[in-house]
């Protein structure tokens, strides 16, 4: 019997050094990548290295960041991903600009999560979050702050962890139900 192909996951938040790393990190090591593949990017430059912060934020989980470098989402990326999740209402925008033809594809985390949560305990595939999605979404929630995990950069290391406690939950939430 054929293993069915990896599914693609690119989480996206601004500037690839914090966020959308930490999500990417924390989904391969509960997931494992025999049926996923993850990836992250940001809209910044590529090539920064993780805040010592996060680094120690994520040590504490039992996970190594420190040889990751940011990079830039780019075309070629959105069009390899299944399911795009950002870690803002306003990356949507912004990654729609760079590639219109997937919107319906992306979605914040958080909205994703909200979406699974509000189904029973079935689980669905990426394909059916996405038609659920694009039946109920409101493109100007993207507009506010609705569905955003807070940026930690440049804050204290509670809030760091904070913040990875609050992806790691969303994470779970959204990868956990679909197969």
């Amino acid at each position: 019997m054929n293993k069915p192909a990896a599914r693609r996951v690119l989480f996206v938040c601004t500037a690839n050094i914090c966020r959308s790393p930490t999500a990417e990190y924390l989904a391969r090591d509960r997931f494992g990548e025999d049926y996923w593949r993850f990836r992250s990017a940001g809209f910044l430059p590529s090539g920064r290295a993780p805040s010592d912060t996060l680094i120690r934020a994520l040590a504490e989980v039992d996970l190594d960041v420190r040889r990751h470098r940011s990079y830039q989402l780019d075309r070629p990326s959105i069009a390899t991903a299944d399911l795009v999740l950002t870690m803002e209402g306003s990356h949507v925008r912004q990654a729609t600009e760079i590639d219109a033809s997937a919107y319906g594809k992306m979605m914040p985390l958080r909205e994703a999560a909200a979406v699974l949560d509000e189904w029973d305990d079935s689980v669905a595939t990426i394909e059916e979050l996405l038609v659920e999605v694009a039946r109920e979404r409101d493109p100007a929630s993207y507009l506010g702050d609705e569905w955003d995990v807070d940026d930690p950069y440049g804050r204290s290391l509670r809030i760091y962890r904070k913040t990875v406690a609050e992806i790691g939950d969303l994470v779970e939430a959204v990868l956990g139900r679909l197969r």
